[in-house]
């Protein structure tokens, strides 16, 4: 299926099961991933979900995989996915309520889009990014053993010095080389400007401050899930265990929490995937959100 978001053409997959709830799934990709997902996550989990009577949507963001236009920055995204939803309730009978599913920067974008939207009724986040340097930094300390306080110190004063002296996009080139000596870079290819301001604009220093606040103005069911094994799930941890305001809204009765000790970030294994899968229907299920029309 196509549909426009602006004046560009964008193009999903429906899933769409003989006997559909009145709650679906949009599965939102953290980029640069495309609609299929890596190991073909987001395919096998719709098949999942549409074998459970829950009808589901991926798509692929303005400038990624098949889709016109240019890609755009964190700021940008809701109108994708508002285009997506609207696409998603015209072309699926009988569709009520939706429920974003997202994965790294794709439950960022989904927080930061749920609130303005009464027709999403509960957001799925999966090793969501968040963005605090200190938090990253602290959360090297296992990897770089003894001599981690001594490196963290070096470079957290590299990047504070860089920020003070206004010279940002270089404290974004320390802080990305810092992550990827960690085991697992959080960057991707830069190839041309869009491409290169559509990534640096997840990495806003009150990132974390507004994806709270967004879900504090969300009204409708949470679901977390964590993989032990993912860099970017260990300092989401770090990140709400020292903020009030995320341990407030990680306890309250509308968040419900999963993790899987040993999956690393794309759910690799199909024991991994099959679990996330069947953690959501659960999800879906016990908060009503999944009622037959």
């Amino acid at each position: 299926m196509s549909f426009l978001c602006s004046e560009d053409r964008l193009y999903g997959i429906l899933h769409r099961p003989a006997q559909a709830s009145a709650c679906g799934v949009l599965i939102v990709t953290g980029r640069p991933a495309l609609r299929a997902g890596r190991h073909r996550l987001f395919v096998l989990l719709a098949r999942a979900w549409a074998e459970a009577r829950i009808p589901v949507m991926r798509f692929d963001f303005r400038g990624t995989g098949d889709c016109e236009g240019e890609m755009g920055t964190l700021e940008e995204t809701s109108e994708d996915i508002g285009s997506a939803v609207d696409a998603f309730m015209a072309n699926m009978p009988g569709l009520e309520r939706v429920v974003l599913w997202g994965l790294c920067g794709g439950a960022a974008d989904s927080v930061l889009y749920a609130a303005r939207d009464p027709r999403i009724a509960g957001i799925a986040m999966v090793n969501p990014w968040t963005y605090d340097t200190q938090v990253k930094a602290l959360s090297k300390l296992s990897q770089y053993g003894s001599n981690g306080w001594e490196k963290i110190r070096r470079v957290a004063e590299q990047i504070t010095s860089l920020k003070k002296s206004g010279a940002e996009g270089a404290a974004a080139g320390v802080d990305n080389g810092f992550e990827s000596a960690g085991g697992r870079d959080f960057s991707s290819p830069h190839q041309n400007a869009a491409v290169n301001r559509a990534y640096s604009s997840y990495r806003v220093p009150d990132l974390s401050k507004r994806l709270v606040e967004s879900l504090e103005k969300f009204d409708g069911k949470i679901l977390l899930i964590l993989s032990g094994r993912d860099t970017g799930s260990r300092a989401f941890k770090h990140a709400a265990s020292i903020s009030p305001r995320w341990r407030r809204l990680l306890s309250s009765r509308r968040v419900q929490c999963r993790e899987l000790p040993d999956s690393n970030h794309s759910l690799r294994r199909p024991e991994w995937r099959a679990q996330a899968a069947a953690w959501t229907i659960e999800w879906l299920r016990a908060s009503a959100m999944e009622k037959s029309p």
